[in-house]
């Protein structure tokens, strides 16, 4: 984790992989394309809109009088001083620090405050304003990381390629490659990518656990009306953290049902070509049957619950 601004041959095997399939088809919205229009999916809201608040410059960084706090003493722990001590230790901890240089901890404390507020509201950091002065550069980015640092954010590299031996991290880059698509924030801006992974990975996971039954999934049935939705959907005057959560559960909802789509597809083509499956169907899901020899591997299902009033 960083931080910075082939077919398979044995009949045994394909059997294995078409069971494991079945069993996690079972989700609405894996059927061809006409039944996955019936099937009710979480609706993609329009872009937030992000309040208009200039960015920090260097002008917003003007060290007044010395606080004089003395943060050894807890009491009359102000708002504003608990801010003001917080920010002097991460300066007497920076590589910025210099002893009894009073100007340069002031701008620092300043900086580092805009930082941490910036983050706290999920606003894009604006460390490139303020570049022309090193310390005040140096406490904005401290403040800004401390609010990720403290949130549990989780960042990786992703230039390392599309896959490799950890999983979560290859799904994390995929989540975090969907948001930089969907136009929900800047690139930069490692809040809101953050509350969009978590709803991608949400949907993807959520995909794989709503209940349907045979009928629906293989049939021409469209799932019951009253059955239990996704995900509620947010007010439309809702916060944009809340928008942009909701969009990332929809966009990993949908990957995730794409990809169990694919896989089934995938292994049909595969079986058709197997010696004794002259009969299969043509890959997709429209009038798919149980494979031969398959029938008794299935559990039992019982009647779908109706729990429409």
């Amino acid at each position: 984790m960083t931080r910075s601004f082939k077919a398979t041959k044995a009949l045994p095997a394909i059997m294995a992989i078409v069971m494991a399939t079945f069993m996690a088809v079972m989700l609405p919205g894996c059927g061809d394309d006409k039944k996955a229009e019936t099937t009710p999916s979480p609706q993609i809201k329009e872009q937030p809109e992000e309040d208009i608040i200039e960015q920090v410059t260097v002008e917003d960084i003007r060290p007044g009088e010395s606080a004089g706090y003395d943060c050894g003493d807890s009491s009359g722990m102000t708002p504003d001083k608990r801010f003001w001590c917080r920010g002097l230790k991460a300066w007497m901890v920076s590589e910025s620090y210099q002893a009894d240089n009073g100007h340069d901890r002031d701008e620092f404390i300043e900086a580092w405050k805009l930082g941490n507020l910036d983050a706290i509201q999920g606003r894009t950091p604006a460390i490139e304003n303020l570049q022309s002065h090193p310390v005040a550069a140096d406490g904005y980015e401290i403040g800004y990381i401390g609010v990720l640092d403290a949130q549990g954010v989780i960042e990786y590299d992703c230039s390392e390629g599309d896959e490799t031996d950890n999983e979560y991290r290859d799904r994390w880059c995929e989540a975090a490659a969907s948001y930089n698509s969907s136009r929900q924030g800047d690139a930069a801006n490692a809040i809101m990518r953050n509350i969009y992974i978590n709803g991608y990975m949400a949907g993807r996971a959520i995909a794989l656990t709503l209940p349907s039954s045979m009928e629906s999934l293989f049939g021409s049935e469209a799932p019951k009306e009253g059955n239990k939705s996704a995900i509620d959907e947010p007010e439309n005057d809702a916060p944009k953290s809340i928008l942009v959560f909701h969009r990332g559960f929809t966009d990993g909802f949908q990957a995730m049902i794409d990809t169990v789509r694919e896989s089934v597809n995938q292994v049909m083509e595969q079986m058709q070509s197997m010696p004794g499956m002259d009969g299969m169907p043509p890959p997709g899901m429209d009038g798919m049957g149980m494979p031969p020899g398959m029938e008794h591997m299935m559990p039992p299902m019982g009647e779908p619950q109706d729990t429409a009033e």
